[in-house]
């Protein structure tokens, strides 16, 4: 059985979790949990499973995915599935590109903060 794309995941362990790695498995997605002290290596090595283990970083203080190797249709699924499931909201989502490929974990989270804080003033402005 062929494998749909890989995710990598910072800090989605214990129950609350186990629906959505249940969803995952049932899409045939591998599942990459990646620990701090990985961090410092680039997205696009953590995806094909490289563990070259460095000094422990500081971790995500939140849950985070990362879809790689996922087809537009498949990620709409998935997200639609983790929606209906009222799984815990998982804000900091990406997908690993071509730009992104070679960043580490902080410079990927640095991004998604960002994009988080323009969504706020975003949706601020609207007010």
């Amino acid at each position: 059985m062929k494998n749909a794309g890989t995710v990598l995941m910072y800090n989605c362990s214990g129950e609350k979790f186990f629906k959505l790695k249940q969803i995952f498995a049932m899409l045939r997605l591998r599942m990459r949990p990646v620990e701090p002290e990985c961090y410092h290596l680039p997205l696009g090595e953590l995806a094909e499973g490289k563990r070259e283990p460095g000094e422990a970083a500081e971790p995500v203080p939140e849950a985070m995915l990362v879809f790689c190797g996922v087809g537009q249709a498949l990620l709409d699924q998935v997200l639609e599935v983790i929606r209906v499931a009222n799984l815990p909201p998982i804000p900091l989502k990406a997908v690993l590109t071509d730009t992104n490929r070679s960043w580490d974990t902080r410079q990927l989270y640095a991004e998604l903060m960002k994009e988080r804080e323009a969504v706020a003033e975003q949706k601020a402005e609207k007010i």
